[in-house]
């Protein structure tokens, strides 16, 4: 528990000096792997155990969303439900896009 609250602020730190970068800049600066939709598709498409997160508001999600996906907000990702408990399990979390 003290490691993950110790993620989150330096988390929070981060993001408050980086949080207006564009998605891809902002994943290159505090490494997160990224897919392209391609890969994406071919992950669903061959079967891959994963989860896909929305990461907007419960409201945004009942109107903007991928069927199957699950509502993950970036503003409640600690001990959300919906995480899976494999942690080798491919989260793929998504919005709707900048602006």
């Amino acid at each position: 528990m003290k490691k993950n609250s110790l993620f989150l602020v330096l988390f929070s730190v981060l993001f408050s000096w980086v949080g207006a970068l564009p998605g891809p800049v902002l994943a290159m600066v505090i490494d997160i792997p990224t897919i392209d939709a391609d890969m994406l598709k071919y992950e669903l498409y061959h079967g891959a155990p994963m989860v896909l997160a929305n990461a907007l508001s419960p409201i945004e999600f009942k109107d903007l969303t991928i069927r199957g996906s699950v509502n993950i907000p970036s503003s409640k990702v600690e001990g959300n439900p919906n995480l899976p408990e494999d942690k080798s399990t491919l989260l793929v979390f998504f919005c709707k896009g900048p602006g």
